[in-house]
C-alpha cells in the first residue's frame, strides 16, 4: 500500500512552534526549534554521542584494512532555516580479495575536518555563493570508508596472501548511528535534502526510506548524483553476500531482501512508488569515465592490470544501459526525474560545475531549486519552472558507437 503524507498549512505553522531535544541545547530567542549546532564544520565521534551503539550486532567502524584507521566519525555544521541537507560521501566499492585488498578501489578512512576549511567552490557546501539553494541549511556530511556503497552491515573474510583479512563492510550500520544523532537533535525540519555523490549516490538512494520514515511530515527530496548502478552479473551475486546488504523491507518489491536481479531502477521505482509525496532525481554525465572504469572493472576483476587502460572499451556499453535505467524509471514513476549532461566527468554536488552546468539546455543549479521548491506538490515546479527530464543533445561523445 503506497504511503500518503497529507500536508496541511496548520502543520507548517506548528513547525515554528517546536523545540529541539536536549542533545544540543535549543537556541535562545526567535528560532527556538532550530538545534545549537556550531555554524563551523564540527567532527563527531560515535563515543561521544553513542556510546555502545550497535546495529545488527556491529559497532561503527571503517573498512580496517591493512595498515588502516577503522576509527568512524561524521561531521555537521549549522544553519539559519529549518532545513536539513544529509549528504554521503563517494568513494569507489570492493567486493573481492583483489580490489579490497590487493589493489583497492574504495576509500578506506574518514577525511579530516581540515576538507572542510575551506569549502568555496566545493558546490553545495560553498555557503558564500549568492546562487546554493543550501546555503542557510543545516548540514550532515555522512564519511564513506567501507566498501559497500553505504549499503552493508557485514564482516567478511577474503583470501589474502596465504591467510585471510576480514574487512568490515559497515556502511549501513555507520549510517544508523549518523541517523540517531539526527533523530536526536532535529524534531521536525521543515525540508531535507539528501544527495550524495558517486558511492554516495547509492547510499543516498537507499537511506531515503529510512529518513523519511523518521520525518513523515517533512518534505524529504532524494537526488543520486553520478550513481547510475550499471553494474555485472557477477558483482550482484558476490556484493549481496559479501556486504549483507540492507533494504527497507516494508516497502514492496524490497520484501526478499536485494536480490540478484535487481537493476538501480527497481530501486527507484519501487521508492518512489512508495513515497508519491516526494521527489526523486538522478544526475550523470552522458559519459561518465568513472562509471565506466568500475562497469569494466565487475567484468574483469580478475584482470586489474588491464582496469586503467581497458575501461574505453565499455564507454558504449555503459552509456546505452545508462539511458535505460534513466527512461524505464521516468516512465514508470511520475514524481522521478533525470538531468543527463554533456562530457565525461564524474560528480557535481561538491564541484564548481553545481553553478556552471546547463548542457542540457537549463542550469544545474535552476534544476535542483525546482526540485525543492513548491513543496506541496512533487510535481510541479516554482514560478520560475517545471522541474522536468532534461537531456544534454551535443553529449560530447568520446568515441563512435554502434
Amino acid at each position: 500500500m503506497r504511503r500518503i503524507t497529507v500536508v496541511v498549512l496548520s502543520v507548517f505553522i506548528a513547525w515554528g512552534l517546536l523545540i529541539a531535544p536536549s542533545s544540543f541545547a535549543a537556541e535562545k530567542g526567535k528560532h527556538k526549534f532550530l538545534p545549537d549546532i556550531p555554524k563551523t564544520w564540527t567532527q563527531i565521534y560515535p563515543d561521544d554521542v553513542a556510546p555502545g551503539f550497535e546495529y545488527d550486532g556491529l559497532e561503527p567502524s571503517c573498512a580496517a584494512c591493512p595498515g588502516c584507521d577503522p576509527q568512524y566519525s561524521f561531521f555537521v555544521k549549522g544553519g539559519k532555516t529549518n532545513n536539513l541537507v544529509v549528504y554521503f560521501q563517494g568513494g569507489g566499492a570492493c567486493w573481492d580479495s583483489m580490489n579490497c585488498l590487493y589493489f583497492p578501489t574504495y576509500s578506506r578512512e574518514v577525511p579530516s575536518l581540515a576538507k572542510f576549511d575551506n569549502t568555496t567552490g566545493m558546490g553545495i557546501f560553498d555557503a558564500k555563493n549568492p546562487d546554493n539553494p543550501f546555503k542557510d541549511w543545516y548540514f550532515v556530511y555522512i564519511p564513506y570508508c567501507t566498501g559497500d556503497i553505504h549499503w552493508g552491515a557485514n564482516d567478511f573474510t577474503y583470501p589474502y596472501g596465504t591467510g585471510s583479512w576480514t574487512i568490515r563492510h559497515r556502511g549501513f550500520v555507520n549510517f544508523k548511528l549518523v541517523m540517531q544523532w539526527v533523530e536526536e537533535n532535529f524534531q521536525m525540519p521543515f525540508r531535507i535534502f539528501v544527495t550524495g555523490s558517486s558511492a554516495g549516490g547509492y547510499g543516498a538512494i537507499m537511506g531515503f526510506p529510512t529518513i523519511k520514515e523518521a520525518y513523515p511530515d517533512s518534505q524529504v527530496y532524494v537526488l543520486g548524483d553520478a550513481a547510475n548502478g550499471i553494474v555485472g552479473e557477477d558483482f550482484q551475486e558476490d556484493s549481496i553476500f559479501n556486504w549483507d546488504i540492507q533494504v527497507p523491507t516494508w516497502i514492496p518489491g524490497f520484501e526478499a531482501g536485494y536480490t540478484p536481479d535487481m537493476e538501480i531502477s527497481d530501486v527507484y521505482l519501487n521508492i518512489a512508488d512508495y513515497y508519491t509525496d516526494s521527489k526523486l532525481g538522478q544526475f550523470t554525465t552522458a559519459w561518465d569515465w568513472n562509471q565506466t572504469f568500475f562497469y569494466y572493472v565487475m567484468l574483469n576483476i580478475d584482470d586489474p592490470g588491464s582496469w586503467e587502460t581497458g575501461w574505453p572499451a565499455e564507454w558504449c556499453s555503459w552509456n546505452s544501459k545508462m539511458l535505460d535505467y534513466a527512461y524505464e524509471t521516468a516512465d514508470g514513476a511520475p514524481n522521478y526525474r533525470y538531468y543527463i549532461a554533456a562530457g565525461d566527468y564524474h560528480t557535481i554536488m561538491m564541484s564548481p560545475e553545481f553553478y556552471t552546468e546547463d548542457s542540457a539546455g537549463v542550469s544545474f543549479a535552476k534544476w535542483v531549486k525546482m526540485m525543492v521548491n513548491n513543496p506541496l506538490n512533487p510535481h510541479w515546479g516554482p514560478p520560475g519552472g517545471k522541474w522536468q527530464n532534461v537531456e544534454c543533445t551535443d553529449c560530447l561523445d568520446p568515441l563512435p558507437c554502434p
